[in-house]
């Protein structure tokens, strides 16, 4: 099988490097950090989301540079690459940038640097990878102010809620409430999405119940636990095909018991596009919806 999706493996470490940060205390916030109404010419963004959002709001022809994990739109091939994980410095000066959409771990991560860049007349703003629908929003809001695009991000979420409205109301009404187990990982261990992620948000938005959500975040889970769950319905969302995901199963011992399986309810879905908190999320609610609700 095909490992995990690169852009969920960098949503978990992300997540991961978060929590200790938390743990160890974060730095204090910046309080003008959103509050520059300048215009910028030249961006890095160092998360996917944050460069669909920009693009989103007109602002593409402004990005310089993205992370190496950018795939959308296809222009963002044409960009300079940085490694999120592993900024040099040199690179990031290079690329003579006036405004940086960090994720907040990388405070922790690579806040050396970025603080030093500070020093050099670049604006850096650290933008929350939202784990709700509504924290999606006000990440939108945080980077059209800082952008001067307040109307338009405002016009974005306006947009964005009225679409997911509609899918919501596709839903059936005599649809019975279904268990959903999400496959965001398979090699070499078995991942999953817990409460307090954008997968749990998604399915309670569609009515259904999130097979693991007596867990936080994104945890490892094993082959008897999921057995154990017996969901209605699973979903692979690491870039391989349905059947790709069907043989995978059929080769775990004791799968063949689950419901999901035995009524061939096993589905696959664009995990970039239901793991972004950006503006085809409305997208992948729909993707999600079908797959459930076939």
């Amino acid at each position: 099988m095909k490992r995990p999706h690169k852009m969920i493996c960098l949503l978990i470490v992300l997540v991961f490097l978060l929590a200790a940060c938390e743990i160890n205390g974060n730095q204090p916030k910046e309080k003008s950090q959103n509050s520059d109404k300048r215009s910028y010419d030249r961006i890095i963004s160092l998360m996917p989301s944050n460069t669909e959002i920009l693009y989103e709001l007109g602002l593409g022809n402004n990005i310089v540079g993205v992370s190496t994990v950018d795939d959308y739109p296809k222009e963002v091939k044409d960009k300079q690459q940085f490694d999120a994980m592993k900024l040099n410095k040199e690179s990031l000066l290079k690329a003579k940038p006036d405004l940086i959409l960090a994720h907040e771990s990388q405070k922790s991560v690579s806040g050396d640097i970025l603080n030093t860049l500070k020093d050099s007349g670049v604006k850096i703003v650290y933008v929350k990878d939202g784990q709700s629908l509504t924290e999606m929003y006000s990440t939108f809001k945080q980077i059209g102010k800082v952008t001067g695009k307040e109307n338009k991000a405002n016009a974005l979420i306006k947009e964005t809620k009225q679409n997911i409205k509609e899918v919501k109301a596709s839903v059936p009404k005599d649809a019975k409430s279904k268990k959903v187990f999400m496959e965001v990982s398979s090699e070499p261990e078995i991942y999953t999405a817990g409460k307090n992620t954008f997968f749990d948000d998604m399915l309670n938005q569609l009515n259904t119940a999130n097979s693991f959500s007596n867990m936080k975040g994104w945890q490892k889970v094993s082959k008897e636990a999921i057995i154990k769950k017996n969901p209605d319905v699973m979903i692979s969302t690491m870039g391989i095909s349905k059947d790709e995901y069907q043989q995978a199963l059929n080769h775990r011992g004791g799968f063949s018991d689950i419901k999901a399986v035995q009524q061939n309810h096993v589905e696959a879905v664009n995990g970039d596009q239901i793991s972004r908190p950006g503006p085809r999320i409305d997208d992948g609610l729909k993707a999600l919806k079908e797959a459930i609700y076939k």
